[in-house]
């Protein structure tokens, strides 16, 4: 299975992972690397249900779950399951904080951050069709009073000139929220991680840390300000 995929034959390896889990199925590094081949061919309801069992597998036998998280993350959010890829990406966040791990945090940090990116934009999406939606409604109100009670072309010219701005004024730049820090609600700068996989401007988080103690102010779990890493994949996007 190594093999074919190291050569791009990922259908070719998905087989052989499905052979040797006939022969070994409690091994979660066996269903890990299977859907990692479905990850590359795109079949996120087969990389979905492998991660899940290696998940399962891992926690049994007490063995870290970092991988099966970020594979559960990644095929969750490529479903448009973004609560639960958020959920998961935080939980490999927070083991990642292992030496071994640490190439994972990268890969995961670019998740979280998608994640949220994914869903601003659908909420944006969202927005804008609703008020297009009211916007059509309401003209077609007005064309209606004005044929029944007359309504003069002044008056339906300054509605008009109000749904103008309305539309300008939607179209402006927003801020995204998972653009701002969680205790200053600005646009971030300087984006740091917490080993609990929160994101937030560095100055913010160590200003919170010597005044109010060593905890995440979002999980409460414990942690120093030495362990704040640069949120890299996050700082990309806003500059």
């Amino acid at each position: 299975g190594k093999l074919y995929f190291q050569k791009g034959k990922y259908s070719a390896a998905a087989e052989a992972y499905t052979e040797a889990i006939t022969l070994e199925p409690t091994v979660a590094s066996l269903y890990q690397n299977r859907a990692l081949c479905y990850q590359k061919l795109n079949k996120w309801s087969d990389v979905l249900s492998d991660a899940e069992h290696a998940l399962k597998l891992n926690e049994e036998s007490g063995v870290c779950t970092v991988k099966a998280l970020y594979l559960l993350g990644t095929a969750n959010l490529n479903l448009n399951r973004f609560d639960l890829a958020e959920q998961c990406f935080s939980r490999a966040m927070t083991q990642s904080s292992s030496p071994e791990y640490a190439s994972y945090r990268s890969s995961i940090e670019k998740g979280l951050n998608s994640v949220k990116t994914q869903r601003w934009e659908n909420e944006k999406t969202s927005l804008e069709k609703e008020e297009n939606e009211d916007q059509g409604i309401l003209a077609d109100m007005i064309a209606e009073a004005s044929n029944l009670d007359g309504i003069g072309t002044l008056q339906c010219s300054s509605v008009d000139e109000l749904l103008k701005r309305a539309g300008e004024q939607r179209k402006r730049p927003q801020i995204p929220e998972c653009l701002c820090c969680q205790i200053t609600f600005e646009l971030m700068r300087d984006p740091v991680l917490t080993p609990a996989g929160q994101t937030f401007e560095r100055e913010a988080i160590v200003c919170h840390l010597a005044q109010n103690g060593a905890w995440d102010p979002v999980t409460r779990q414990p942690m120093t300000a030495a362990q704040l890493v640069p949120n890299l994949a996050l700082r990309q996007v806003i500059d």
